[in-house]
């Protein structure tokens, strides 16, 4: 896997964020990829390292 330092798409608010994560992790779920834990990570563009934790949540069945 190699990183592009360049984004290919603006977020500018945490809706915009929100939405991208949104579709990161559900694109991965549909290519079989178990996305569950810590992610780290650099960024190419900035002097942050990152640490993504992602924790699958019960489903309340009474909701759906």
């Amino acid at each position: 896997m190699t990183s592009d330092s360049t984004p290919r798409f603006s977020i500018t608010s945490t809706e915009d964020f929100e939405n991208a994560l949104a579709a990161a992790v559900e694109a991965a779920v549909h290519g079989d990829v178990d996305v569950r834990g810590a992610w780290e990570f650099r960024t190419g563009g900035s002097t942050h390292d990152w640490e993504v934790n992602i924790s699958e949540l019960a489903r309340n069945v009474d909701e759906e």
